[in-house]
């Protein structure tokens, strides 16, 4: 199973290819309250969060704010990849997880 570490790494590294310019652990204010993104680009507003056990990720992002993430999404204003360390254990599935996740978001932009 990937850790935290090395997940946002590959991820980081999927986006940047992408053209995103990634701050990492960035604060992002959303359903009332900051939680802190594994990668974020602040301009594109487009990032990732790799979720895992070990990171405490699932305590953070709670119901209300992965339906505020998801209602960002569905307006445009943002583009948030979750990604739960259970459906991404190794390195090919996170990233499929991400070309699906950066070739949804090209048709949308």
């Amino acid at each position: 199973m990937l850790d935290e570490q090395r997940g946002s790494a590959l991820l980081k590294r999927h986006f940047e290819s992408a053209g995103y310019q990634i701050a990492e652990n960035h604060p992002y204010e959303v359903a009332g309250r900051t939680i802190r993104l594994d990668g974020f680009d602040p301009v594109r507003r487009v990032g990732y969060e790799f979720l895992t056990s070990a990171a405490g990720d699932r305590a953070e992002l709670s119901a209300d704010v992965v339906a505020a993430l998801e209602e960002q999404a569905e307006s445009g204003q943002a583009f948030v990849l979750l990604v739960d360390e259970v459906d991404a254990p190794d390195e090919a599935d996170l990233e499929l997880a991400a070309r699906r996740f950066l070739a949804e978001i090209g048709k949308r932009r």
